[in-house]
């Protein structure tokens, strides 16, 4: 008999190596790959039994490697492995093929068990295929193709209940349903009597998804949608909600186009639907943990701007007083001292005391030398007439304007040079930094 073929993948080369020495110990015919270009690459080459494969990867991930390996052989048995984090990647994986997952780190004795189930599932639906080759062959006569018809859906019915999924077949026109033992496990029932009804699977279905689910199935019976798919939740026989990703396709229509038998199955994911609401709920978290700081941020920077307005506005002060005083309490002593007579060696002193003046005011004087360029050339002429002492009439005369009007451009220039307060003396604050 010819081993059985496995393409076992995983970018962890531990994870790899350890898995494929292990099922090679239980004599499968094992070829690893370590990633997902690798394995189609394999896939390409050799048709294999079996693919296990780790789901998220560099590069191609597992569902690339999903993908290769149905479109290359739709016979091969495809498993997920996937961390506790992947789970909703892993349900993704189901719907698109995936014949099983199991959780990462995964025990050798369990991965034994689910390809167990797989190749007995792929076994159980070679056979299958081989009947329905063998009824499609033997068509014209009706009575054995009935009697194989009966012998396919069997045997169908087998390969589901013996894979992790549970098996529903229901009659639209009779109103019988058909459960699968798995179905029924899924739910903590071990008597299939105790539920086998279809009122008494509407009666599990949570009150809150109930009229969806129905909705649903119903939409799919008039042909509004290819295929039936709905996520519920369903009382198990301890009383708890459980998560049912329940899918299912129409086998039969009249002529009217209204379905008469559905089957499809369905799986437990009340561990996926836990993991979702977990990362929803740290995402949460995160996210007011964001909000908080963005309003500290802001809280901080709003102080910082006022506290740094307050200090320009302080600097700005601290300037016009210094000239101000400057202009004030030195300068007029300075000019007094030098329309004295003074011997040379005062005079040298005198002009050395003025130079340190000037070097203290300096940074003041530069600063506000810059406001004069935003003067227009009427508050240019009146400002150099108010810096030679001439008075707002006289200025008038000169200028040929009105006492008004050169009163305006008085307090323009004050404004623009940001002369604040009243007291400052604008003679004084021009006179020293022309």
């Amino acid at each position: 008999m010819a081993q059985t073929s496995i393409l076992f993948v995983d970018d962890e080369e531990v994870i790899r190596t350890s898995f494929t020495r292990e099922l090679q110990a239980e004599h499968f015919a094992v070829t690893a790959a370590a990633d997902g270009s690798e394995a189609v690459a394999a896939l390409r080459a050799v048709q294999f039994d079996l693919v296990i494969t780790d789901l998220m990867m560099p590069g191609l991930d597992g569902f690339g490697v999903l993908k290769a390996a149905k479109e290359l052989s739709p016979q091969t048995s495809v498993i997920i492995l996937t961390g506790y984090g992947d789970m909703r990647a892993a349900i993704d994986a189901l719907r698109l093929g995936a014949d099983d997952f199991t959780l990462k780190p995964c025990e050798m004795e369990e991965l034994l068990f689910r390809i167990g189930r797989c190749l007995e599932k792929r076994s159980l639906l070679q056979q299958l295929a081989a009947q329905n080759r063998q009824l499609a062959e033997e068509i014209a006569r009706r009575e054995q193709t009935e009697a194989l018809l009966v012998e396919s859906e069997n045997r169908f019915r087998l390969a589901l209940d013996g894979s992790s999924n549970g098996v529903w077949d229901r009659n639209l026109v009779t109103g019988e349903v058909y459960f699968g033992e798995n179905w029924h496990r899924t739910l903590g029932y071990e008597d299939p009597s105790e539920i086998s009804t279809s009122q008494s699977f509407e009666n599990l279905l949570h009150p809150a998804d109930r009229e969806r689910v129905l909705a649903l199935r119903e939409a799919h019976a008039r042909g509004e949608t290819p295929r039936y798919e709905a996520e519920y939740r369903m009382r198990n026989k301890g009383g708890e909600w459980q998560w049912i990703l329940s899918r299912g396709q129409a086998v039969a229509r009249d002529a009217e186009g209204r379905a008469l038998r559905i089957i499809g199955t369905h799986t437990d994911i009340t561990r996926l639907k836990e993991a979702e609401a977990g990362l929803k709920e740290a995402r949460a978290r995160l996210e007011e943990r964001v909000r908080d700081r963005t309003a500290e941020l802001y809280e901080s920077n709003v102080a910082l701007k006022v506290l740094l307005q307050k200090r320009e506005e302080d600097k700005a002060t601290l300037a016009e007083q210094v000239l101000a005083n400057t202009a004030r309490l030195i300068e007029p002593f300075l000019v007094r001292l030098q329309q004295s007579r003074l011997t040379e060696q005062q005079q040298v002193l005198v002009d050395i005391l003025r130079a340190n003046i000037n070097e203290l005011t300096s940074p003041f004087a530069s600063n506000f030398s810059t406001k004069l360029t935003r003067l227009t050339p009427a508050e240019i002429q009146v400002a150099n007439l108010v810096k030679l002492g001439k008075r707002t009439k006289e200025i008038a005369g000169i200028m040929n304007l009105s006492p008004g009007t050169i009163s305006i451009h008085r307090k323009n220039i004050r404004k623009k040079l940001e002369l604040t307060h009243q007291k400052t003396n604008l003679q004084t604050m021009l006179s020293i930094n022309s």
